[in-house]
């Protein structure tokens, strides 16, 4: 509005006459002129227009994003779900996040998530949108995430069963999808489809999702903080698991 505004105030001010005075007919016509022409205003208004489309798009999914948890656990591995050839897609998400349930139980589940739900709107800004690079960034935040890690590392002790449980999880297809508490819908056949989650990419996900809580990166402070809290050292929760996942990747290296 402002350019548009400027441009029109320059060309009035170019047919002035030498008092500086316009007559209503000329701003009529100089108006009427300026709104019908094409040309480089028509195509920055297009530009601009198609700007904001997009950015009230964007804010519509983001106030529709409000598994606040999911993405928490999503982040560190975020960048393989856009990477070609790891394997790892969205459509993967849903049995992931089903898998994270079950392990995490019920009762910690619901916890963690009215949590991180608070954690969240303390993080949003202007336009009701939430800041998701200081979310993620966010201490608090960053001990849900430990904590929900610290529980699959546990749950992965006797590995081998518990890692050909997670690969049938992801690799199931249910019939139908929650849409309530009480209400399912049939899956269309195409939607069945197997999903093929390999190894591979277990390893993949994997290593992205528990980067953040490798044993390299506890500090004093974090790891004292850890032992207070969990009653292990770092290297003790998550050292055995990330020698089993070293294994799992030779093996499917080889």
């Amino acid at each position: 509005m402002g350019t548009a505004l400027k441009t029109f105030l320059e060309v009035v001010e170019r047919t002035a006459d030498e008092d500086g005075s316009v007559s209503m007919d000329q701003v009529r016509r100089i108006a009427n002129a300026f709104m019908a022409a094409e040309g480089p205003l028509s195509t920055f208004y297009e530009k601009t227009e198609s700007t904001c489309d997009a950015i009230f798009e964007m804010a519509s999914i983001e106030r529709k994003r409000t598994d606040y948890l999911g993405r928490l656990i999503t982040h560190p591995f975020g960048h393989l779900l856009d990477q070609a050839g790891s394997g790892i897609e969205r459509k993967h998400l849903p049995q992931f996040f089903a898998a994270v349930r079950m392990i995490l139980g019920d009762e910690m589940h619901s916890e963690l998530k009215a949590k991180i739900r608070l954690i969240a709107e303390t993080h949003r800004g202007e336009g009701g949108l939430i800041e998701w690079e200081s979310f993620h960034t966010d201490p608090r935040a960053f001990l849900i995430l430990e904590r929900v890690l610290v529980t699959i590392a546990r749950s992965f002790r006797r590995f081998d069963p518990r890692k050909d449980w997670f690969l049938i999880m992801m690799d199931s297809s249910p019939s139908a999808v929650s849409v309530a508490s009480n209400a399912f819908v049939p899956k269309r056949a195409e939607d069945k489809a197997q999903r093929q989650f390999s190894e591979r990419q277990m390893v993949q996900l994997f290593e992205a999702l528990f980067a953040p809580v490798h044993p390299t990166t506890y500090d004093d402070d974090r790891r004292t903080g850890f032992v207070a809290q969990y009653g292990s050292e770092p290297q003790a929760v998550f050292g055995p698991f990330f020698v089993e996942l070293k294994a799992m990747a030779g093996r499917v290296a080889a």
